[in-house]
């Protein structure tokens, strides 16, 4: 399928999102964009979220829109988000800018003082807990809950999340 007829559906599938042509329930409005290329194309999950990417990524309009209706969705309509999704866009710009330059200027103080060992844990931890959230649908927070419930409960989970710190740093250094 052309590049332009995935946009075309991609542009559908957000207009029946925002004016509740489709049902969502408790599901995510970009899942759900993704999901339905997906099913279309009979591609893996990962494809098609590249595919959405590329696309948003290319069509600044179509990225802003998309933007918008996940807002819609997550923030007005659920509740979620509290003040930042009154904010006009300018004001979401600048606090997810200053946002993402405390993280990296965190996680950079955290590579002067610990070890990369340390600073990898922390971000694949970041990564389960976001995971777990997203799959079991609860909120970030109850799924580090969990995530930490699994890692003080089984010796092996953190066994394995150590080795797998070891192969991303054996990786590291051969490339």
């Amino acid at each position: 399928m052309e590049k332009s007829e995935l946009r075309k559906k991609i542009i559908n599938e957000l207009r029946k999102i925002r004016n509740h042509d489709t049902h969502l329930g408790n599901g995510c409005a970009a899942c759900h964009v993704m999901f339905s290329l997906k099913n279309l194309l009979d591609k893996s999950e990962q494809e098609c979220a590249d595919i959405v990417s590329e696309i948003l990524t290319e069509d600044h309009s179509l990225n802003q829109e998309f933007i918008e209706t996940v807002e819609q969705v997550h923030m007005s309509e659920r509740g979620l988000g509290g003040s930042f999704s009154m904010r006009e866009r300018d004001s979401k710009d600048a606090y997810l800018s200053t946002y993402f330059l405390n993280v990296l200027d965190e996680l950079s103080s955290d590579l002067t003082m610990h070890s990369t060992d340390i600073l990898l844990r922390k971000l694949l931890l970041a990564y389960l807990s976001l995971y777990i959230a997203q799959t079991i649908g609860v909120d970030y927070h109850a799924a580090t809950e969990e995530l930490y419930y699994i890692l003080r409960k089984n010796e092996k989970s953190n066994i394995q999340l150590d080795e797998f710190i070891d192969k991303i740093q054996n990786r590291i250094k051969r490339d």
